[in-house]
């Protein structure tokens, strides 16, 4: 649930997570074992109290007690926020070597094949909107062995 003003915005999630831990990663739980979280009784119960939350309460009241008001009878954990980091902080990872990684791991002659079809290797973040662009040259410099990084262009579009 997402809820604004002119002066705040809040909002709620509520997450369901698999039942399966570990095993959901090394690819060992089931289709069986997945559709179980659907009809688990205790993710439905919440999420029918979640749903219960209206916007005005989102936005007046204080996350502990929005918290207090739906789930007083569930077991709470609250997580702290790490040490200095307060709020949400918005942090993107990409940059031009973690990108200039990528496209050596296509391959050269997929690189090759792009900048045939489009003169330039484009790729955007969708995270964050950055934008990295690399023509022949600079594809070409990312196959030489110990060669470093592709250095950015000196437009503000890299």
């Amino acid at each position: 649930m997402l809820a604004a003003n002119d002066q705040v915005a809040a909002g709620l999630l509520i997450q369901r997570l698999p039942m399966g831990g570990i095993a959901n990663l090394s690819g060992t739980q089931t289709l069986a074992e997945e559709d179980a979280i659907g009809r688990n009784e205790d993710y439905n119960r919440i999420a029918i109290l979640a749903n219960s939350l209206t916007a005005e309460e989102l936005l007046q009241l204080a996350p502990d007690k929005v918290l207090h008001r739906l789930f007083w009878q569930e077991q709470l954990k609250h997580f702290a926020p790490e040490p200095g980091l307060d709020s949400p902080r918005f942090v993107c990872s990409c940059n031009r070597e973690r990108v200039s990684a990528m496209i050596r791991s296509l391959g050269r002659d997929e690189a090759d094949s792009i900048l045939a079809e489009r003169a330039l290797i484009e790729v955007g973040c969708d995270f964050c909107g950055q934008q990295y662009r690399y023509d022949a040259i600079d594809a070409a410099q990312l196959f030489v062995p110990g060669q470093p990084p592709v250095p950015p262009p000196s437009s503000a579009l890299q």
